[in-house]
């Protein structure tokens, strides 16, 4: 007989970046420290209402390591100007970003005053932080990095690394503990790596099944990037019963959403790098668009299709839970015939990542679909919101999509909140008719932290909150969007909790479920005149009728509900509705 003592310690999992790759890096990531730390100064030293921005979104472009040296430059003087007190950190970062157009400097120099940077970054704005779990060495020849913690490994070297970063972000998250120097490094090696189309490995959170998830309403909580790198995917709290999503949100306030999408698909090198942050902690998703036309419907189809296909395609293959499509400018038999080329291009695990159909309340759509016309003997126009909404879950349904969305926008800006612009009876109405199909459910637009509640008792599956609304500051003048602001995470969840919480609540998620059960086709007889009744005693406002339904369906209310675990929803726990 043998004893087997294990291996003390951890394999270190590494990466190498040649030189100039990481002085571009270094570069790249002061710039992006830059937008954090006046993130942070401005949430300081402004207020909502006197917060101002001027400048609209910059589109990045292709940038020679020059470009970006220039740009950064340019960046610090403004930040000077503005945060005249910040010296030490503005000081390291000028005396940095010299060196790298020092004709005669080298990368174990640069990577020296490199570090010296990062700690003026860190002591001007993070706590100190616990003894580093990964090591990086600048030498003249490139980057070494390597990071010591426990994480499923993977055949591919960089593959493993990007796992062993995800992991590291994960453990200090759930620790509430900030990255050193060097592990700072090490993730910005990871965002290296994904920018050469290395993808994230491993398993991923997931939306999970209506009416039997530990959080009914999802709250989808939505910014182009920065701020859930800095904010959402920090703190552990801030990631329950949440989707991390990403979309482009600003649009100014003088522009119409015919001229300009309110919503945009967002960069798909920051959405790779929210997904690495956010890892199994909570499932992330994204948005595509409307349709690219090209004069008639019908000879866009082609283009839009596979162009949307693609683009689902590749933001999936990082592990995403979901991605959304705008339904617009088509009628009701153009949109299944584009949603169902989407459904089947979209190379994806059909199992577990949704695709979603978006439909705008206050835009109407032309029913021209072969059984309208047999029953009106004619097209029908929908240009209510309960038209639009009970026929965007016909049209998601018949071309064989997982999610409908129901957005608000307007030409108002920001925008009306949309469970006011539905009222109670009719947004319950449309979430219920749609769990009846096996649709997840959405609500976008306007939400402020008194919506919330209303949203969350017509067991709507998720809840779009994010932008000016909520989340960001913003210029009321220009509609151009300031900092994130992630405190107000923690009030947006607790809202959710109360009301999910509250008889009306309770009895929704119940209606939830048995809704489920009706499209499967598992719920008893006995049980689907009970499904009705709840239906319309919450539709009326009628709690005491409604607690009397649900205390007569006991073997319902406390049964097995998905969880995220291991990133995928799994049967893990008994929690009572």
């Amino acid at each position: 007989m043998v004893t087997l003592v294990p291996r003390a310690g951890l394999q270190p999992t590494t990466a190498q970046i040649p030189a100039g790759a990481a002085t571009h890096l270094i570069v790249e990531h002061l710039g992006d420290l830059l937008v954090r730390a006046d993130a942070v100064l401005t949430r300081e030293r402004f207020t909502d209402d006197t917060f101002t921005k001027t400048d609209s979104y910059r589109l990045p472009t292709q940038e020679t390591l020059r470009d970006t040296e220039n740009r950064v430059r340019a960046d610090l003087a403004r930040f000077a100007d503005r945060f005249s007190d910040q010296t030490d950190l503005i000081n390291r970062f000028t005396e940095t970003i010299e060196l790298t157009q020092a004709p005669d400097h080298g990368l174990e120099a640069l990577g020296t005053a490199y570090r010296t940077a990062l700690a003026a970054f860190r002591d001007g704005f993070e706590p100190t932080s616990s003894a580093a779990r990964a090591h990086a060495i600048f030498t003249d020849d490139g980057l070494d990095v390597s990071i010591r913690i426990d994480h499923e490994r993977y055949a591919r070297p960089e593959q493993d690394f990007l796992a062993a970063a995800s992991a590291l972000i994960a453990y200090r998250r759930d620790g509430e503990d900030n990255l050193t120097i060097d592990e700072r490094i090490a993730v910005r090696a990871a965002y290296w790596l994904l920018d050469q189309g290395v993808h994230i490995p491993g398993p991923y959170p997931i939306w999970g099944t209506s009416g039997f998830r530990d959080v009914q309403t999802y709250a989808s909580i939505t910014d182009p990037g920065e701020g859930h790198l800095a904010g959402t995917t920090r703190y552990p709290g801030y990631l329950h019963g949440v989707i991390v999503h990403v979309e482009h949100l600003e649009r100014g306030v003088s522009r119409s959403r015919e001229e300009l999408e309110p919503y945009r698909i967002p960069s798909p090198r920051t959405v790779a790098r929210v997904r690495l942050h956010t890892a199994e902690a909570a499932p992330t998703s994204s948005y595509i668009g409307r349709p690219l036309l090209d004069g008639t419907v019908e000879d866009s189809l082609i283009k839009t299709s596979r162009t949307f296909a693609a683009a689902a395609s590749s933001l999936l293959s990082d592990g995403l839970a979901e991605v959304k499509f705008s339904v617009e400018r088509l009628t009701a038999t153009e949109a299944i015939r584009l949603l169902s080329a989407l459904a089947r291009e979209v190379r994806r695990d059909r199992h577990a990542q949704v695709l979603s159909a978006a439909f705008n309340i206050n835009t109407p759509i032309l029913d021209d679909r072969e059984e309208t016309i047999r029953a009106r003997r004619e097209v029908i126009r929908a240009t209510t919101a309960e038209e639009i909404g009970l026929l965007g879950i016909e049209i998601a349904a018949q071309a064989g999509l997982d999610k409908v969305t129901w957005d608000g926008t307007a030409d108002t800006y920001p925008s009306r909140c949309i469970t006011d612009q539905l009222g109670g009876p009719l947004a319950l109405t449309l979430v219920h008719r749609a769990h009846e199909k096996g649709l997840l459910t959405y609500f976008s637009a306007g939400f402020r932290f008194d919506n919330i509640p209303d949203a969350v008792v017509t067991a709507v599956d998720g809840i779009g909150i994010g932008g000016a609304q909520i989340l960001r500051f913003m210029d009321k003048r220009t509609g151009n969007h300031g900092p994130f602001l992630p405190d107000n995470i923690h009030r947006i969840l607790a809202i959710r909790d109360e009301a999910a919480d509250s008889p009306a609540g309770r009895a929704a998620r119940l209606l939830a479920r048995l809704d489920r059960l009706h499209y499967e086709g598992t719920l008893t007889s006995a049980d689907e005149p009970k499904r009705a009744a709840l239906f319309e005693a919450l539709r009326a406002g009628d709690l005491p009728g409604a607690e009397r339904i649900t205390n007569g369906l006991d073997v319902l209310t406390s049964t097995v509900v998905d969880s995220v675990d291991g990133g995928f929803a799994s049967d893990a726990e008994v929690v009572p509705v």
